[in-house]
């Protein structure tokens, strides 16, 4: 039963598919007529029913259980596994589960990895009648301690592909507004990004009007229609009070409000089960009021919200500096800028898409689990950073300066392409120098500096090849005042197609490109990164030898 329990659990990788089937399993071998499988959500510190058997969809819905109340509360609290031989006479639990249980024993074994408990499995009203015994509640414990390390498992699995998710639709958004000239398909891709992630069906964006103390209802979407007409003269004049609740964020005061004017206007649908109001703050100042509604979700998590909040903000200030540069001197625009952040982005979801695609055939390999995992981890925080980065383009702290180690820098962009080197059967040849300075340099900067090199040689080389990378300290660069100084000197030499000559000396100018789907912006950026650090970048070519750039960085 347990080499069983082990094969079913190492091949299901969706968690509520999981859950199913360890509750199913765990029923069948001990045969229990009821079921039940609860976990602990962090957020409120309460136990839900997450799958069942034997139980009515109304108690599997509405059953909560805070730790220490009830049975399974009671094994959350201490931890343990519990036989109860006779829930009658048990004092701890006579009074309040007498009424549950059709016979008078039952078992409750804790989910526990890590040494972190994620819930409960509890088994009771046995097929034959008889009570649980100690073997039964041993066999339990057993089947547990595997089920929580595969719940774990494919719990931060689908965690991390939410997030993924979840960091793809902020690019998009961000994508996607920093090319329209208008706040309602801003506001119509800010929706549909956020279906994406959350299952609302209708929207509504109010614009404050500060002279006038009021809302004034600029955009709406029901069901999948926007709703252009009927928007004239829809106004909602606030008390001092209300405006105060909207500059706090505190909105729940205004939901019921805005919800009965909406449906009232016959905007929203009367049979809306979640709707929430978010306020619209760029930069501290209010801008607004977003609603979304649900007709099928009753509850959203608090997670969820805080990341529609997000969204919401972070278009709202990126629509606000598209409109602000359109009408400035143009010497900068923020379509070019979301451009080269875009460029940034793409590598890192690349990478996750091809560990993610690698991971499902790879899946039983612990250890590559893990580092697979931990990979994704650091490939989510970059992407994050750069989505911050896309917001606040204006930010003048672009740079975070730091003393590096230049080798740590370039193993670490080595393992985010290692799956490109094995699939195009490229050998990698470090030629690293002994006892090199530590430079001064944003990490992150750098990184993306060494990936696109990276990826750029491993695009020429086409399969079958060698990436050779040196690094040496040379004394013989004049800096930008023209003095010579120590500089590190990185090599990244391929034995790639090469670069035509024709081509050799454009390749840093922005927006050149001789790829179909380039951007033209890899190595524009790359150069505008270095001489931020006061270095200098080169490249020496031999079409169909090779190619090799040169990063010179001062120490």
């Amino acid at each position: 039963s347990l080499y069983k329990a082990s094969q079913l659990m190492i091949s299901l990788q969706n968690l509520d598919q999981l859950l199913a089937g360890v509750t199913r399993l765990a029923a069948d071998v001990l045969g229990a007529k009821t079921a039940s499988l609860m976990l602990l959500e962090e957020e409120t510190n309460e136990l839900t029913i997450a799958a069942a058997i034997g139980l009515d969809k109304q108690t599997i819905r509405t059953v909560r259980m805070k730790i220490g109340e009830s049975i399974s509360g009671y094994v959350v609290e201490y931890g343990k596994p519990l036989l109860v031989r006779n829930v009658e006479t048990d004092r701890r639990f006579r009074r309040r589960n007498r009424e549950r249980y059709e016979t008078k024993s039952l078992i409750s074994v804790p989910l526990i990895t890590k040494g972190k408990i994620l819930g409960v499995i509890n088994l009771n009203n046995k097929r034959s009648g008889k009570p649980f015994t100690a073997s039964d509640l041993r066999l339990l414990t057993s089947f547990a301690a595997q089920a929580a390390v595969a719940v774990d498992n494919v719990r931060l699995l689908e965690q991390n592909r939410r997030k993924i998710q979840e960091l793809s639709v902020l690019y998009d958004i961000a994508r996607k507004v920093s090319t329209v000239d208008g706040i309602a398909k801003a506001v119509e891709n800010v929706f549909q990004g956020i279906g994406r992630i959350v299952a609302v069906d209708q929207c509504f964006w109010f614009l404050w009007e500060e002279p006038y103390r009021r809302l004034s209802l600029a955009f709406a979407m029901n069901k999948g229609h926007s709703i252009s007409q009927w928007l004239e003269g829809r106004e909602i004049y606030l008390s001092d009070e209300q405006i105060e609740w909207l500059q706090k964020e505190k909105t729940e005061h205004l939901n019921q409000r805005m919800k009965e004017i909406l449906i009232d206007w016959s905007l929203c649908s009367s049979d809306v089960k979640f709707f929430k109001c978010f306020s619209i703050l760029v930069r501290g100042k209010l801008h607004g009021l977003f609603c979304a509604g649900s007709t099928s979700l009753e509850m959203v998590s608090a997670s969820e919200m805080q990341l529609i909040s997000i969204v919401i903000s972070q278009a709202a200030s990126l629509y606000e500096q598209i409109a602000a540069l359109s009408s400035a001197t143009q010497v900068m625009t923020m379509s070019k800028v979301a451009s080269e952040i875009a460029h940034d982005l793409r590598h890192p979801l690349t990478n996750i898409k091809g560990i993610l695609q690698v991971l499902e055939n790879r899946w039983y390999d612990e250890e590559f689990r893990k580092e697979s995992l931990q990979t994704i981890h650091q490939e989510i925080y970059r992407l994050t950073d750069l989505t911050k980065e896309l917001v606040r383009f204006s930010s003048p702290q672009r740079f975070q300066v730091k003393y590096h180690d230049i080798h740590r820098i370039l193993d670490r962009a080595l393992d985010l392409v290692k799956h490109e080197l094995e699939n195009n059967n490229i050998e990698i040849n470090r030629r690293y120098g002994r006892n090199l300075p530590y430079v001064p340099v944003d990490e992150s900067e750098m990184l993306e500096i060494f990936l696109n090199l990276l990826l750029n040689s491993i695009e020429s080389i086409q399969g079958n090849g060698r990436i050779t990378i040196s690094t040496e300290q040379v004394d013989s660069i004049k800096d930008e005042s023209g003095v010579f100084k120590n500089h590190l000197r990185i090599d990244v030499m391929d034995d790639g197609q090469g670069i035509a000559p024709e081509h050799r000396d454009r390749i840093f100018e922005r927006y050149y490109t001789t790829k179909k789907d380039g951007t033209g912006l890899g190595l524009s950026i790359a150069r505008r990164i270095v001489a931020a650090h006061r270095g200098q970048i080169e490249v020496h070519s031999v079409p169909r030898k090779g190619a090799t750039f040169t990063v010179y960085l001062p120490v």
